[in-house]
Protein backbone atom coordinates (compact mmCIF):
# COMPACT_ATOMS: atom_id res chain seq x y z
CA UNK A 1 0.00 0.00 0.00
CA UNK A 2 1.52 3.58 -0.93
CA UNK A 3 2.04 6.05 2.23
CA UNK A 4 -0.55 8.59 2.67
CA UNK A 5 -0.09 12.11 3.37
CA UNK A 6 -0.60 11.19 7.36
CA UNK A 7 2.34 8.58 7.29
CA UNK A 8 4.20 11.60 5.78
CA UNK A 9 3.06 13.35 9.01
CA UNK A 10 4.18 10.63 11.05
CA UNK A 11 7.39 10.25 9.24
CA UNK A 12 8.61 14.34 9.28
CA UNK A 13 8.17 13.62 13.01
CA UNK A 14 10.26 10.05 13.97
CA UNK A 15 13.45 12.46 14.23
CA UNK A 16 11.98 14.65 16.91
CA UNK A 17 10.36 12.14 18.42
CA UNK A 18 13.27 9.52 18.84
CA UNK A 19 15.32 12.68 19.99
CA UNK A 20 12.36 13.31 22.86
CA UNK A 21 13.06 9.49 23.54
CA UNK A 22 16.82 9.87 23.84
CA UNK A 23 15.86 12.91 25.89
CA UNK A 24 13.71 10.87 28.01
CA UNK A 25 11.34 13.99 27.53
CA UNK A 26 7.79 11.87 28.50
CA UNK A 27 6.52 15.06 28.35
CA UNK A 28 7.42 16.05 24.31
CA UNK A 29 7.15 12.69 23.10
CA UNK A 30 3.29 12.90 24.27
CA UNK A 31 2.72 16.05 22.58
CA UNK A 32 4.31 15.22 19.39
CA UNK A 33 2.32 11.76 19.39
CA UNK A 34 -0.76 13.14 20.27
CA UNK A 35 -0.38 16.59 18.35
CA UNK A 36 -0.27 13.75 15.25
CA UNK A 37 -3.59 12.79 15.66
CA UNK A 38 -4.85 16.24 16.13
CA UNK A 39 -3.11 16.66 12.06
CA UNK A 40 -5.01 13.90 10.93
CA UNK A 41 -2.05 10.71 11.74
CA UNK A 42 -4.78 7.73 12.21
CA UNK A 43 -3.89 5.68 16.15
CA UNK A 44 -2.18 2.93 14.13
CA UNK A 45 -0.28 5.16 12.45
CA UNK A 46 1.52 6.75 15.55
CA UNK A 47 1.53 3.65 17.16
CA UNK A 48 2.96 1.40 14.52
CA UNK A 49 5.01 3.70 12.39
CA UNK A 50 5.96 6.11 15.23
CA UNK A 51 6.20 4.50 18.59
CA UNK A 52 6.57 0.97 16.90
CA UNK A 53 9.42 2.10 14.58
CA UNK A 54 11.67 4.12 17.35
CA UNK A 55 11.51 1.34 19.97
CA UNK A 56 13.08 -1.06 16.82
CA UNK A 57 15.83 1.96 16.97
CA UNK A 58 15.92 1.92 20.61
CA UNK A 59 16.77 -2.17 20.64
CA UNK A 60 19.12 -1.80 17.67
CA UNK A 61 20.93 0.93 19.78
CA UNK A 62 20.93 -1.19 22.75
CA UNK A 63 22.23 -3.88 20.92
CA UNK A 64 25.20 -2.61 19.24
CA UNK A 65 26.12 -1.12 22.97
CA UNK A 66 25.17 2.46 21.53
CA UNK A 67 22.95 3.14 24.54
CA UNK A 68 23.27 1.60 27.65
CA UNK A 69 20.48 -0.30 29.38
CA UNK A 70 19.27 2.40 31.31
CA UNK A 71 18.88 4.57 28.00
CA UNK A 72 17.11 1.58 26.50
CA UNK A 73 14.76 1.67 29.86
CA UNK A 74 14.02 4.95 30.17
CA UNK A 75 12.95 5.16 26.21
CA UNK A 76 10.82 2.48 26.94
CA UNK A 77 8.90 4.19 29.26
CA UNK A 78 8.24 7.30 27.92
CA UNK A 79 7.09 4.93 24.73
CA UNK A 80 4.59 2.97 27.03
CA UNK A 81 3.34 6.39 28.62
CA UNK A 82 2.78 7.36 25.10
CA UNK A 83 0.77 4.35 23.95
CA UNK A 84 -1.06 5.29 27.50
CA UNK A 85 -1.95 8.69 26.26
CA UNK A 86 -2.65 7.75 22.24
CA UNK A 87 -5.12 5.37 23.76
CA UNK A 88 -7.05 7.62 25.63
CA UNK A 89 -7.46 10.19 23.20
CA UNK A 90 -8.92 6.97 21.25
CA UNK A 91 -11.88 5.53 21.66
CA UNK A 92 -13.08 1.76 20.41
CA UNK A 93 -16.62 0.45 19.76
CA UNK A 94 -15.85 -2.53 21.68
CA UNK A 95 -18.88 -4.34 19.73
CA UNK A 96 -16.65 -7.07 18.05
CA UNK A 97 -15.97 -8.92 20.96
CA UNK A 98 -13.74 -9.75 23.67
CA UNK A 99 -10.03 -10.27 23.77
CA UNK A 100 -8.17 -11.16 26.99
CA UNK A 101 -3.89 -10.25 26.10
CA UNK A 102 -1.38 -11.13 28.09
CA UNK A 103 2.55 -12.18 28.31
CA UNK A 104 3.53 -15.25 28.61
CA UNK A 105 4.85 -15.87 32.34
CA UNK A 106 8.34 -14.59 32.89
CA UNK A 107 8.07 -12.51 29.91
CA UNK A 108 8.27 -9.03 31.00
CA UNK A 109 8.25 -7.50 27.46
CA UNK A 110 5.02 -5.25 27.63
CA UNK A 111 5.03 -2.50 25.23
CA UNK A 112 4.14 -4.82 21.95
CA UNK A 113 1.65 -6.65 24.16
CA UNK A 114 0.09 -2.46 24.65
CA UNK A 115 0.51 -1.59 21.39
CA UNK A 116 -1.70 -5.09 19.92
CA UNK A 117 -4.06 -4.15 22.80
CA UNK A 118 -4.76 -0.67 21.48
CA UNK A 119 -4.98 -1.47 17.71
CA UNK A 120 -7.62 -3.56 18.31
CA UNK A 121 -9.47 -1.53 20.25
CA UNK A 122 -9.63 0.57 17.07
CA UNK A 123 -10.61 -1.96 15.56
CA UNK A 124 -13.86 -2.32 17.62
CA UNK A 125 -12.51 -5.31 19.93
CA UNK A 126 -13.01 -4.85 23.82
CA UNK A 127 -9.92 -6.02 25.07
CA UNK A 128 -8.40 -6.93 28.56
CA UNK A 129 -5.09 -5.76 29.06
CA UNK A 130 -3.50 -8.50 31.54
CA UNK A 131 0.09 -6.85 31.87
CA UNK A 132 3.79 -9.19 32.23
CA UNK A 133 4.05 -12.03 33.24
CA UNK A 134 1.04 -14.36 34.10
CA UNK A 135 0.97 -17.54 35.43
CA UNK A 136 -0.71 -19.86 33.07
CA UNK A 137 -3.60 -20.96 36.25
CA UNK A 138 -3.98 -16.97 36.55
CA UNK A 139 -4.77 -16.63 33.21
CA UNK A 140 -7.34 -19.92 32.73
CA UNK A 141 -9.01 -18.63 36.05
CA UNK A 142 -9.45 -15.71 34.45
CA UNK A 143 -10.92 -17.23 31.55
CA UNK A 144 -13.31 -19.40 33.32
CA UNK A 145 -14.43 -16.24 34.85
CA UNK A 146 -14.75 -13.78 32.20
CA UNK A 147 -15.73 -16.14 28.77
CA UNK A 148 -13.73 -13.57 26.13
CA UNK A 149 -13.41 -14.99 22.79
CA UNK A 150 -10.28 -15.02 21.94
CA UNK A 151 -6.84 -15.04 24.39
CA UNK A 152 -3.84 -13.69 22.51
CA UNK A 153 -0.36 -14.42 24.07
CA UNK A 154 2.72 -12.62 23.63
CA UNK A 155 6.45 -13.75 23.53
CA UNK A 156 9.27 -11.53 23.04
CA UNK A 157 12.14 -14.57 23.81
CA UNK A 158 11.95 -18.33 22.55
CA UNK A 159 13.77 -19.21 25.89
CA UNK A 160 9.98 -18.74 27.20
CA UNK A 161 8.64 -21.60 24.53
CA UNK A 162 7.80 -24.27 26.91
CA UNK A 163 5.68 -22.17 29.30
CA UNK A 164 3.70 -20.99 25.73
CA UNK A 165 3.20 -24.68 25.00
CA UNK A 166 1.56 -25.07 28.72
CA UNK A 167 -0.23 -21.74 28.46
CA UNK A 168 -1.71 -22.64 25.38
CA UNK A 169 -3.42 -26.34 26.26
CA UNK A 170 -4.49 -24.95 29.42
CA UNK A 171 -6.10 -21.44 27.55
CA UNK A 172 -7.65 -24.02 24.67
CA UNK A 173 -8.90 -26.91 27.33
CA UNK A 174 -11.40 -23.87 28.53
CA UNK A 175 -12.75 -23.54 24.76
CA UNK A 176 -11.43 -20.39 24.05
CA UNK A 177 -9.38 -19.78 20.81
CA UNK A 178 -5.39 -19.03 21.29
CA UNK A 179 -3.90 -16.18 19.01
CA UNK A 180 0.33 -16.13 19.33
CA UNK A 181 2.30 -13.01 18.56
CA UNK A 182 5.53 -11.87 19.22
CA UNK A 183 9.28 -12.14 18.02
CA UNK A 184 9.72 -14.94 20.95
CA UNK A 185 7.28 -17.82 18.30
CA UNK A 186 10.32 -16.93 15.57
CA UNK A 187 10.45 -16.09 12.09
CA UNK A 188 6.35 -16.81 10.69
CA UNK A 189 5.63 -17.90 13.83
CA UNK A 190 7.28 -21.18 13.22
CA UNK A 191 7.38 -22.35 16.83
CA UNK A 192 3.86 -21.11 17.14
CA UNK A 193 2.44 -23.37 14.74
CA UNK A 194 4.59 -26.42 16.38
CA UNK A 195 2.44 -25.34 19.62
CA UNK A 196 -0.59 -25.92 18.26
CA UNK A 197 -2.08 -22.33 18.23
CA UNK A 198 -5.15 -21.08 16.71
CA UNK A 199 -3.69 -18.20 14.63
CA UNK A 200 -0.28 -16.64 14.59
CA UNK A 201 0.41 -12.69 13.67
CA UNK A 202 3.56 -11.46 13.20
CA UNK A 203 2.29 -7.55 13.56
CA UNK A 204 -0.29 -6.09 15.21
CA UNK A 205 -2.18 -5.05 11.82
CA UNK A 206 -2.33 -9.29 11.07
CA UNK A 207 -3.71 -9.73 14.46
CA UNK A 208 -6.81 -7.30 13.63
CA UNK A 209 -7.21 -8.89 10.64
CA UNK A 210 -7.02 -12.30 11.63
CA UNK A 211 -9.99 -11.33 14.44
CA UNK A 212 -12.18 -10.16 11.47
CA UNK A 213 -11.06 -13.71 9.45
CA UNK A 214 -12.91 -15.93 13.01
CA UNK A 215 -14.33 -18.18 13.16
CA UNK A 216 -10.48 -19.80 12.36
CA UNK A 217 -10.18 -23.28 11.14
CA UNK A 218 -9.53 -25.88 13.74
CA UNK A 219 -5.72 -26.15 14.41
CA UNK A 220 -3.48 -28.63 13.43
CA UNK A 221 -2.16 -30.98 16.40
CA UNK A 222 0.44 -29.83 17.79
CA UNK A 223 4.06 -31.01 16.50
CA UNK A 224 5.78 -34.34 17.50
CA UNK A 225 9.23 -34.63 19.27
CA UNK A 226 9.12 -32.35 22.24
CA UNK A 227 11.64 -33.73 24.61
CA UNK A 228 9.65 -33.65 28.01
CA UNK A 229 11.68 -35.68 29.55
CA UNK A 230 15.04 -34.26 28.99
CA UNK A 231 13.70 -31.44 29.52
CA UNK A 232 11.58 -32.15 33.22
CA UNK A 233 15.77 -33.59 34.11
CA UNK A 234 17.40 -30.24 32.78
CA UNK A 235 14.86 -28.00 34.90
CA UNK A 236 15.62 -29.98 38.10
CA UNK A 237 19.18 -29.29 37.73
CA UNK A 238 18.54 -25.85 36.88
CA UNK A 239 19.98 -24.50 40.16
CA UNK A 240 23.04 -26.80 40.42
CA UNK A 241 23.94 -26.21 37.10
CA UNK A 242 24.00 -22.41 37.49
CA UNK A 243 25.63 -22.45 40.78
CA UNK A 244 28.55 -24.40 39.00
CA UNK A 245 28.79 -21.61 36.28
CA UNK A 246 28.31 -18.96 38.92
CA UNK A 247 31.49 -20.46 40.72
CA UNK A 248 33.47 -21.22 37.39
CA UNK A 249 33.14 -17.85 36.66
CA UNK A 250 34.34 -16.32 40.21
CA UNK A 251 31.04 -14.39 40.33
CA UNK A 252 32.00 -12.60 36.93
CA UNK A 253 28.44 -12.46 34.21
CA UNK A 254 29.50 -13.85 31.11
CA UNK A 255 29.04 -10.36 29.70
CA UNK A 256 30.86 -8.75 32.33
CA UNK A 257 33.79 -6.57 31.35
CA UNK A 258 37.48 -5.96 32.66
CA UNK A 259 38.31 -8.24 35.53
CA UNK A 260 39.01 -5.11 37.68
CA UNK A 261 35.50 -4.63 37.69
CA UNK A 262 34.11 -5.51 40.75
CA UNK A 263 31.77 -8.91 40.43
CA UNK A 264 28.43 -8.70 38.41
CA UNK A 265 25.63 -8.72 41.11
CA UNK A 266 23.37 -9.88 38.39
CA UNK A 267 25.80 -13.27 36.60
CA UNK A 268 22.96 -15.83 37.92
CA UNK A 269 20.29 -13.96 35.44
CA UNK A 270 22.72 -13.84 32.73
CA UNK A 271 23.50 -17.44 33.43
CA UNK A 272 19.91 -18.78 34.18
CA UNK A 273 18.99 -17.20 30.49
CA UNK A 274 21.67 -18.88 28.96
CA UNK A 275 20.42 -22.08 30.48
CA UNK A 276 16.74 -21.06 29.92
CA UNK A 277 17.77 -20.81 25.84
CA UNK A 278 19.09 -24.40 26.07
CA UNK A 279 16.09 -25.94 27.75
CA UNK A 280 14.16 -24.40 25.02
CA UNK A 281 15.93 -25.68 22.64
CA UNK A 282 15.78 -29.55 24.10
CA UNK A 283 11.79 -28.69 25.09
CA UNK A 284 11.55 -28.15 20.92
CA UNK A 285 14.13 -30.56 19.66
CA UNK A 286 15.52 -27.78 17.64
CA UNK A 287 19.48 -27.21 18.17
CA UNK A 288 19.29 -24.33 16.32
CA UNK A 289 16.93 -22.34 18.39
CA UNK A 290 20.35 -22.43 20.91
CA UNK A 291 22.57 -21.68 18.61
CA UNK A 292 20.87 -18.89 16.83
CA UNK A 293 21.09 -17.44 20.63
CA UNK A 294 24.78 -18.06 21.44
CA UNK A 295 25.62 -16.84 17.97
CA UNK A 296 23.31 -13.36 19.06
CA UNK A 297 25.20 -13.09 22.47
CA UNK A 298 28.50 -13.30 20.77
CA UNK A 299 27.40 -10.26 18.71
CA UNK A 300 26.54 -8.61 21.48
CA UNK A 301 29.88 -9.13 23.39
CA UNK A 302 31.57 -8.13 20.22
CA UNK A 303 29.73 -4.65 19.93
CA UNK A 304 30.94 -4.33 23.82
CA UNK A 305 34.65 -5.33 23.12
CA UNK A 306 33.97 -8.04 25.76
CA UNK A 307 36.00 -11.23 26.44
CA UNK A 308 34.20 -14.30 25.41
CA UNK A 309 36.13 -16.17 27.96
CA UNK A 310 33.10 -15.51 30.27
CA UNK A 311 31.24 -17.19 27.41
CA UNK A 312 33.00 -20.26 26.52
CA UNK A 313 32.97 -21.10 29.95
CA UNK A 314 29.11 -21.58 30.20
CA UNK A 315 28.55 -24.20 27.95
CA UNK A 316 31.51 -26.04 28.81
CA UNK A 317 30.09 -26.37 32.62
CA UNK A 318 26.66 -27.18 31.09
CA UNK A 319 28.44 -30.02 29.13
CA UNK A 320 30.05 -31.14 32.04
CA UNK A 321 26.83 -31.49 34.25
CA UNK A 322 24.39 -32.80 31.53
CA UNK A 323 26.57 -35.44 31.00
CA UNK A 324 23.50 -37.93 30.49
CA UNK A 325 21.53 -35.62 28.50
CA UNK A 326 21.91 -36.66 24.53
CA UNK A 327 20.16 -33.55 22.90
CA UNK A 328 21.50 -31.37 25.32
CA UNK A 329 24.90 -32.54 24.89
CA UNK A 330 24.22 -31.91 20.88
CA UNK A 331 23.30 -28.24 21.64
CA UNK A 332 25.97 -27.67 23.51
CA UNK A 333 28.31 -28.85 20.91
CA UNK A 334 27.27 -27.24 18.43
CA UNK A 335 27.32 -23.89 20.43
CA UNK A 336 30.85 -24.60 21.39
CA UNK A 337 31.83 -24.95 17.84
CA UNK A 338 30.40 -21.64 17.08
CA UNK A 339 31.63 -19.73 19.75
CA UNK A 340 35.25 -21.20 18.34
CA UNK A 341 34.89 -19.38 15.50
CA UNK A 342 34.20 -16.08 17.17
CA UNK A 343 37.07 -13.92 18.48
CA UNK A 344 35.87 -10.67 20.27
CA UNK A 345 38.48 -7.96 21.22
CA UNK A 346 39.60 -6.91 24.43
CA UNK A 347 37.06 -5.79 27.28
CA UNK A 348 36.00 -1.91 27.83
CA UNK A 349 32.29 -2.07 29.07
CA UNK A 350 29.92 -4.22 31.33
CA UNK A 351 27.10 -5.77 30.60
CA UNK A 352 23.50 -4.04 29.89
CA UNK A 353 20.60 -5.59 31.78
Amino acid sequence: MPPTTSDGLVDQAAEEFFDALGRADEQHAVDIATGLLDAGATTEQVLLRLVGGAQERVGLLWQTAEWSVAQEHAATAVNERVVAAVGARTRGTAERGHVVLGCLDGEWHTLPGRIVAEVLRVHGWRVTFLGASVPAAHLVSYLHLHGPDVVAVSCALPAHLPTAHQTIIAAQRTGTPVLAGGAGFGAQGRWARRLGVDAWAGTAAEAAALLDRQPWAAPAPAGEGFNGPEYAGLTERRRRLIGSAVARLHGFSPLAGPHDHPPDAGVEDDIAQVLDFLAAAVYLTDRDLFVEYLGWLAGVLEARNAPAAGLDAVPEVFHAGLHDFPFAQDCLADGRTLLAGSHPGPATGRSPR
